[in-house]
């Protein structure tokens, strides 16, 4: 297999070196992937055991960690199962600056401008000591001629179950001294260091210091000086600026409140102000040419709003990182972060995103003359998994439709990225009805697993798109990247809005309340007969047939829950009356009516404030709860069981 990466990089951006893809071979979950990652900020996000902490861990591995201490090394136990090649993890670097170019002539492809690395672990199989390590360099996997210029491509790691106030405490005195170090001039420094000796040399004179050394001097005598006499002194340790931060606490209150303790502070905060001392310490890393910030669920004790100013101050801490390294070097700072949050992931938008996957592949097994004979491979011996990854920038949307879907994810925080199966729909009448539809109507109460079939549901994702444009959604979530698709089953749940002579069977008149005056509507858009046919068009492009189904109203949900009639009337009517309760005689003479849920469409067309749609999906959704007598209409039927198919 050839270990040159494919181009992965996003286009050269400057400001230095990033790590633009990463291709892991043979690691742990990752048999064979590769992952594109941007120069600022790139989340991870992905189901449990998808592989997100193994990406980390591979980045861990290739680059040196800044503090110098390395914690994690390639183990036997990393090879993939069944895997009978060794381990490779290579990285490519985009953005180099010219300097750069220079420096690392070792690792570059001159064609491209790109610096290649390699971390490949041959492991011994019967003696896991003979096990090899080697870092080689450059697209052609050398050796590495410079290593001490790989050296200055670095990491810092955040473990998700850190333990902020543990880090942040003052017993050792080492972080406290460090961001002090770094936030402080040497000869402010020296300067405080001659102040505490003098404080601390004038503390000596104390009478508790003088009265304790005089009263210990007294009985060390009476035991040394009948053999040979021995003088004590009390004085305190050299000072030194560690020692120093060994005594300092850091505090944190909200403004106007009494500062106290970390250890009694919130452990969101307590993590903030962790990541914020790391942030400094990355800042300040002077001889790294790159730092990978490489943080795992960074939402991790954080509530949404705070979630998303963390996010911004990491992307911006990212920006501000690049300088001119014409004196020195580059110091860039690469976030890359894993999350399970849809607050983070709506917040950078899907250029930025790498989706993780567990993908199923059947293992197969060669017998010794087949293969050396005909290379035929026999039938399928099992399953193993895999981490399938789909880079969303490889996704190809046009500038409007990435524009629309960043937009909707940010207002929306839908759960869109982290579905396995959806169901998409208008807006939140759907959104509403459907769950207490599928519970009461759809699956069978008496059966024996109805609790394993509603679990099931609810393991949907219904979405709620607020347009009737679901091409961009579909593309999104369809489109195959390298055999891989960010969901294996995809429903859409839309209404027909059939064009019909506007005029309403039914007086206006028949209403015991006032009429209320209809607002004018410019640029509306025109209902399509063929919105159903237009998104299994789509599907078919995509190759998505058997992934999507597309079910319509041949009305609109309000009224397509009159069918049928006979069963639903009542407990509508009901629902209805609670936003029209003088509006008797409008229900009685629809209740007349050889098609009602034709005139009540009619009625919502010619005076769509005619009732609150949302608040009446919510009414029905509690009077169905309620146990109200309710039959699903049978495309709302299909819908849900299609999804859990």
């Amino acid at each position: 297999m050839s270990t040159a990466l494919t181009t992965l990089s996003a286009p050269t951006t400057g400001g230095g070196m990033y790590l633009a893809g990463l291709r892991l071979t043979n690691f742990r979950s990752c048999r064979d992937v590769e992952i594109k990652l941007q120069p600022g900020l790139t989340l991870l996000v992905g189901d449990n055991n998808s592989g997100k902490s193994n990406v980390i861990d591979a980045m861990r591995l290739l680059t040196t960690p800044l503090s110098g201490r390395r914690v994690r090394y390639l183990e036997t136990d990393d090879v993939s199962i069944g895997a009978d090649g060794p381990i490779e993890i290579v990285g490519e670097f985009d953005g180099l600056t010219r300097f750069q170019r220079g420096q690392y002539i070792g690792a570059l492809d001159i064609a491209t401008n790109k610096a290649s690395y390699m971390t490949r672990f041959r492991p011994g199989v019967d003696a896991p000591r003979r096990s090899k390590v080697e870092n080689l360099a450059g697209r052609a996997a050398g050796s590495d001629a410079e290593p001490e210029k790989r050296d200055q491509i670095r990491h810092v790691y955040l473990a998700p179950l850190r333990d902020a106030k543990r880090e942040l405490d003052s017993a050792t005195g080492n972080r406290m001294a460090l961001i002090i170090k770094y936030l402080t001039s040497e000869a402010d420094r020296t300067d405080f260091l001659d102040q505490a000796i003098d404080g601390l040399r004038k503390l000596e004179e104390h009478d508790v210091i003088t009265g304790t050394q005089r009263r210990l001097q007294e009985h060390v005598s009476d035991l040394t000086d009948p053999v040979r006499g021995q003088v004590i002194g009390l004085s305190f340790r050299d000072v030194r600026l560690q020692r120093l931060a060994r005594g300092l606490r850091l505090k944190i209150a909200e403004h106007g409140v009494d500062l106290a303790d970390i250890e009694d502070s919130g452990l969101g905060y307590a993590n903030l102000l962790y990541m914020a001392s790391v942030i400094i310490e990355l800042r300040n890393a002077q001889d790294a040419e790159l730092t990978l910030f490489l943080v795992e669920e960074p939402e991790a004790h954080l509530h949404p709003q705070l979630q998303a100013v963390l996010l911004d101050y990491l992307q911006e801490q990212a920006v501000k990182s690049l300088r001119d390294d014409t004196d020195g070097p580059a110091g860039r700072i690469q976030v890359v972060a894993t999350t399970h949050s849809p607050n983070l992931a709506s917040a950078v938008g899907i250029r930025n995103i790498v989706v993780l996957r567990t993908q199923e592949t059947p293992t197969t097994q060669k017998s010794t003359e087949e293969s050396s004979a005909t290379g035929v491979e026999v039938a399928p011996t099992g399953i193993q998994r895999g981490t399938a990854v789909i880079a969303l920038c490889d996704i190809d949307l046009t500038d409007e439709e990435r524009r629309k879907i960043d937009q909707y994810l940010d207002v929306s925080r839908a759960e869109l990225l982290f579905t396995r199966r959806a169901i998409l729909v208008e807006g939140v009448s759907e959104a509403v009805i459907l769950p207490p539809l599928a519970r009461h109507c759809v699956l069978e109460k008496t059966a024996a697993n109805y609790g394993a079939k509603c679990r099931e549901f609810r393991a949907v994702s219904i979405i709620s798109i607020g347009s009737v444009d679901f091409g961009p959604y579909l593309k999104l979530l369809l489109q195959q990247v390298k055999g891989v698709r960010l969901v294996d089953r995809l429903v859409v749940i839309t209404d027909g809005d059939p064009d019909v002579d506007d005029k309403v069977d039914l007086d206006d008149d028949l209403d015991d309340e006032p009429k209320a005056v209809e607002p004018e509507t410019e640029g509306e858009p025109a209902a399509t007969l063929s919105r159903k046919d237009r998104l299994e068009e789509i599907a078919t492009q995509l190759g998505a047939d058997s992934i999507l189904a597309v079910f319509a109203a041949e009305f609109t949900l309000e009224a397509d829950l009159m069918n049928p009639f006979t069963v639903n009337g009542p407990l509508l009517e009901t629902a209805f009356k609670r936003q029209k309760p003088r509006s008797g005689k409008f229900w009685s003479t629809l209740t007349m009516g050889a098609n009602p849920a034709e005139v009540f469409y009619r009625k919502l067309r010619t005076s769509k404030r005619y009732i609150g749609k949302g608040e009446f999906a919510h009414d029905v959704a509690e009077l169905i709860q309620s146990g109200g007598t309710f039959e699903c209409p049978a495309y709302l039927t299909q819908a849900i069981q299609s999804a859990m198919r």
